[in-house]
């Protein structure tokens, strides 16, 4: 009979863990999770992984994508063997030969994907190679399918929720959001642009000064399963775009381009637009698959 995996991390084979914070929000889960995946293929260790699901945040990884790379333990039988094997960081560390020997490495990963050294694969090759559930596959493609297939459009992601990072608030309020929107509808009067908000507020707004607007009704709660979900359906969309205005200080527009492998434009206010607004990436055949274009 099989040992439960919290007991797998002390008698099993050598692993590593990543431990994710409890209000780490979806892109710090995953771009953690992955990279984390990437050292532990490359060193033969066993993969583990904290990844809470409560109040702060509701789902499971493998109730996003289809994932069965690792073992996923509770959060206390990481901290209960912390004494033993010690916490490392997510950023460049020296692995020495007394390391190797360790039998398991806990990395605690601070919101940030795992970086120890130059030699690692980027775990952005990880990312595209995941499937979504069923639930959000069906709707990506419905959505894309009904509204957008076909169509250059531009991605716009507004964060003006109040959980958001201070400086997302500070930086990017709607008003910015509504300047390139307009800017990018003098340049191509008959754009269409997919929405992506985490307020209900903000979409009306938006939706109420702009014709030709598409966007997700029916979202859910902020970090629950089904609002999750709906991010991820609004990731690959916003991945599909010709051209992306997205907020600053926040990993969820990162994750969009990486999904994309950087195929189309991208602006926010702290990495501003240089030259003119282009719509030149190629079409997206499949929205699950958009860095592959035409």
């Amino acid at each position: 009979m099989s040992l439960p995996t919290p007991f797998r991390l002390l008698t099993g084979p050598k692993s590593l863990l990543i431990y994710t914070g409890r209000q780490d929000g979806l892109g710090n889960r995953v771009r953690a999770l992955l990279s984390a995946k990437v050292l532990a293929e490359r060193e033969g260790r066993e993969l583990f992984y904290v990844w809470g699901t409560d109040r702060y945040f509701g789902p499971a990884m493998d109730e996003l994508w289809h994932f069965d790379a690792g073992h996923r333990v509770p959060r206390w039988a990481s901290r209960a063997i912390s004494p033993i094997h010690h916490f490392y960081g997510p950023g460049p560390t020296a692995i020495t030969e007394s390391m190797r020997r360790d039998h398991l490495w806990q990395i605690r990963s601070g919101g940030q994907p795992v970086t120890w050294d130059d030699g690692m694969r980027p775990w952005t090759e990880d990312f595209r190679a995941l499937t979504p559930v069923a639930e959000i596959a069906e709707r990506v493609n419905r959505v894309f399918d009904d509204s957008l297939r076909g169509r250059r459009y531009v991605g716009v992601q507004v964060r003006s929720h109040t959980v958001s990072h201070a400086k997302t608030l500070q930086s990017s309020p709607v008003e910015w959001f509504e300047q390139r929107m307009r800017a990018a509808r003098e340049r191509f009067p008959d754009v269409r642009f997919y929405l992506s908000c985490d307020t209900a507020e903000a979409q009306e707004r938006i939706m109420s000064r702009f014709d030709d607007c598409v966007a997700l009704s029916d979202k859910g709660g902020y970090n629950t399963t089904e609002g999750v979900r709906s991010a991820i359906v609004d990731l690959y969309l916003l991945a599909s775009s010709q051209h992306f205005i997205a907020p600053a200080y926040s990993s969820f527009p990162e994750m969009a381009v990486y999904l994309a492998d950087h195929a189309m434009s991208f602006e926010r206010p702290d990495q501003p637009l240089t030259g003119e607004l282009s719509l030149d990436a190629g079409l997206v055949n499949n929205p699950l698959k958009p860095a592959i274009r035409n």
